[in-house]
């Protein structure tokens, strides 16, 4: 997809650089096929003297003009999926991230389809790790679906998990015995006369477990080039997961808060178009170099 694509007020396949909220204004309704994004979390992180980094205690009221846009500009099959994280406040753990769920299906109409745990066993120890806060360790993250109406585009083949060793002896006729010798825990019966269809792979269900170790990438190459710090990315497989799961090849990927362009690159190498917006101008210019990089790479 080298060209950039234009319909109407919105060009495809294409960084956009500003305030999100005010570049979306200018997209026309119902345009967007799927919206992967990852937002500023609340207080954590420096991103830049040109994003207004919000607190937990008005982290919601902070995020409704940008949600307002989303759900404008998102079509009628559209999803969302935001990943964000919480944070300790006074020794509790904050609830804004809860209340913004809220927000989003109360006031704004978004259907809630399912809360996804995105868990990063290479989560390295902190403060928590010393055991005197009362807790451990935060290693997960949350990765909400929402979908604008009762039907959304979903695919569930390409997401997959391959079969585990157990799962292949069923599907090979062997393993198999009758409830009295073959009950387990979850109920499921595992008897003699059931044909097991092979479907290419399981269900992965709704925990996603991705190490977020990378640090010696094209990107991060470039980030040391250049001079540029950027304070965080999530894995290019998360966003990849949604984007099979969520859209269609020729669909169109939105991500408002693009920071590194991992929502733009994955998008550019599923045969999506995309469009990423950032309000930190060092941060598009590394999404460009990325996504050019990324594109030589499969060459």
């Amino acid at each position: 997809m080298a060209d950039i694509n234009t319909t109407d007020d919105i060009q495809y396949d294409k960084i956009y650089y500003g305030n999100c909220e005010e570049v979306m204004r200018g997209f026309p309704d119902k345009s967007i096929d799927l919206i992967v994004t990852s937002p500023p979390y609340a207080n954590q992180r420096s991103y830049g003297e040109e994003v207004n980094i919000s607190t937990p205690s008005n982290y919601v009221d902070w995020f409704k003009p940008m949600a307002k846009q989303i759900r404008r500009v998102l079509k009628d099959t559209g999803s969302f999926v935001l990943n964000i994280n919480d944070k300790v406040v006074d020794g509790e753990q904050s609830l804004y991230v809860f209340k913004l769920v809220i927000y989003l299906c109360e006031e704004l109409g978004f259907r809630f389809v399912r809360d996804y745990i995105w868990y990063n066993p290479a989560t390295a120890p902190n403060i928590y790790s010393t055991g005197k806060y009362g807790r451990t360790k935060k290693s997960h993250e949350y990765c909400f679906w929402f979908s604008v109406g009762e039907e959304w585009t979903f695919n569930l083949d390409p997401i997959r998990r391959p079969y585990g060793h157990d799962m292949l002896k069923y599907l090979e006729g062997k393993g198999k015995g009758n409830r009295r010798t073959n009950t387990r825990p979850s109920t499921h019966n595992f008897n003699c006369e059931k044909v097991w269809n092979d479907n290419g792979g399981s269900d992965p269900g709704s925990v996603i477990e991705l190490a977020n170790t990378n640090s010696n990438d094209t990107f991060f190459k470039q980030c040391r080039e250049l001079g540029i710090t950027h304070p965080a990315r999530f894995p290019i497989k998360l966003a990849e997961f949604f984007i099979k799961a969520g859209s269609n090849e020729g669909d169109v990927v939105l991500d408002p808060f693009s920071g590194s362009g991992t929502t733009c690159v994955a998008a550019d190498g599923l045969g999506r178009h995309w469009i990423g917006i950032d309000a930190n101008k060092d941060y598009c210019q590394l999404s460009r170099l990325r996504i050019e990089a990324e594109r030589k790479d499969r060459e």
